[in-house]
């Protein structure tokens, strides 16, 4: 008879199984100090404030997210950031803390996506979850030009047709979508 276990996982996608499988089998072949390790990494995690453990999962899924190229840009934005003098990261830290809270998540975007949001934000704050994916793939694939155009139309477009905006773009094909946004800009 199978273990709740077994049944559990007959009932999970075929990919999910396999990264499990595969996780178990990585654990396995740990030896005792690198399992010590992770438990005691477990633990750690386990030890944090459900809001920490919140906050620090998504910088982790937004990082993995990101394109390479950001991702490279992030970690060299990183190694000058280590090579500052105390003071000046304390300063750093502090700027950005005192941005607004929906502000310092746009970083969580990326150097490009992040330093366009404060111009953006207004137009992507009321998407539904399940619209996210989509709106930020349209985003990173519009040249600087069309972000810029469709931050003047974010602050055009009344509340209640922000969704038809966001629909608007979104139903076109994504080489088209430059051209479109420069049209409705300077028509």
């Amino acid at each position: 008879m199978p273990t709740a276990l077994q049944e559990v996982m007959e009932r999970l996608p075929e990919a999910e199984r396999a990264r499990l499988v595969e996780r178990q089998q990585r654990v396995s072949a740990l030896d005792e100090d690198a399992r010590r390790a992770l438990l005691q990494r477990i633990a750690d995690w386990d030890a944090l404030p459900e809001a920490e453990r919140r906050s620090r999962r998504e910088g982790w899924d937004a990082w993995q997210a990101l394109p390479h190229d950001e991702r490279m840009r992030m970690r060299e934005a990183r190694a000058r950031f280590d090579a500052m003098a105390p003071a000046e990261q304390q300063s750093l830290r502090e700027r950005f803390d005192a941005l607004d809270t929906s502000l310092r998540r746009g970083w969580l975007l990326g150097p490009t996506l992040g330093e366009d949001w404060p111009r953006l934000h207004a137009l992507f704050a009321q998407v539904p979850d399940d619209g996210h994916a989509a709106l930020l793939l349209a985003l990173r694939q519009l040249s600087p030009q069309g972000r810029d155009d469709l931050s003047v139309l974010a602050q055009r477009t009344s509340p209640e047709e922000r969704d038809a905006l966001r629909n608007d773009l979104l139903s076109q094909p994504p080489s088209s979508r430059d051209a479109w946004l420069r049209r409705r800009v300077d028509p």
